[in-house]
């Protein structure tokens, strides 16, 4: 009976100490736990959590990924809606202006500036340049002083050739400067009236139109005023009034008049530069929601 329960009990040991022999045989402690592995330290339902972890961060992800897109879709098309609105804006009133600047120019400055007397008007361009060299390179006082006793000498010199042809040669011409300037000089109540009008109302609309683009009224229109000014201002440091006056008075009587004459290829001209830019800027438009949906796949 000894022997037997030896026999047993030494089975018993046997057999409880070969499991543990082949599993110190097969384990390797620097394997990393996966499903198929025999490291004890594995933990199959821990790896399956951090799975649907891992699948429910990347769907939000994906889905705040989705609302961004969206989001910047209807930002873009708000903007394109808003440049688009306060472009019209800003050509309306550009137009409005173009109109209210023909009706505040006499008829006489227009015709000088688009050359309907080419004549009259060298004359006038000539010595306006003149005047505005003039006091380029003098004083106010001494251009000033100038240009009177030159327009005294001329009156001078004329009304002497004028005596002389008629004390001997007998011929009586018309005095030029008598006609220009009459000798009933007066302002009449009636011009008076009409340039008081004149100024009220042209002036109301300046004054309110400055106040359109001073309180940002019009987005467009306050911008382009701003790049204006501010270009003005590098202008200024790099030139005095007088040059800009003079830059300005070559502008008025030659490019009016070059654009009456090249209307159409200008116009045609214009009509593809600013198709070219809504080009580029549908582009961009529509290539910026692509952009942001291509980096999360590219991560």
């Amino acid at each position: 009976m000894e022997s037997q329960s030896y026999d047993v009990d030494s089975t018993t040991v046997g057999w409880n100490k070969s499991p543990v022999m082949d599993h110190s045989s097969r384990f390797d402690p620097n394997e990393t736990p996966t499903v198929n592995s025999t490291n004890p330290n594995y933990h199959p339902s821990s790896t399956t959590t951090h799975n649907s972890v891992t699948e429910t961060a990347a769907n939000k992800a994906t889905a705040e990924l989705k609302k961004g897109q969206h989001h910047a879709e209807d930002i873009i098309t708000k903007s394109k809606r808003l440049m688009k609105q306060q472009w019209e804006e800003t050509r309306h009133s550009v137009i409005h202006l173009q109109k209210r600047m023909k009706e505040m120019v006499p008829k006489e400055a227009s015709n000088l500036i688009y050359w309907q007397n080419p004549i009259q008007s060298g004359i006038v361009f000539g010595v306006l340049l003149s005047i505005i060299i003039t006091f380029m390179f003098l004083s106010s006082l001494a251009a000033i002083s100038f240009w009177l006793l030159a327009l005294l000498v001329v009156i001078g010199l004329y009304k002497l050739y004028n005596y002389v042809m008629a004390t001997f040669v007998g011929r009586v011409q018309d005095d030029i400067f008598d006609s220009i300037f009459s000798s009933d000089v007066h302002i009449s109540e009636r011009h008076a009236q009409a340039m008081a009008n004149y100024i009220r109302t042209n002036g109301t609309s300046i004054i309110r139109q400055a106040r359109r683009v001073f309180l940002w009224n019009n987005l467009t229109t306050s911008i382009i005023f701003g790049l204006i000014l501010f270009a003005s201002f590098y202008i200024g440091l790099s030139m005095n009034t007088l040059t800009f006056a003079l830059v300005g008075l070559v502008f008025l009587f030659t490019v009016p008049k070059i654009y009456q004459v090249y209307q159409v290829p200008i116009d045609h001209v214009a009509k593809q530069v600013l198709d070219q830019i809504n080009q580029v800027l549908a582009k961009v438009t529509t290539k910026a929601p692509a952009a942001g949906a291509a980096k999360p796949k590219k991560s």
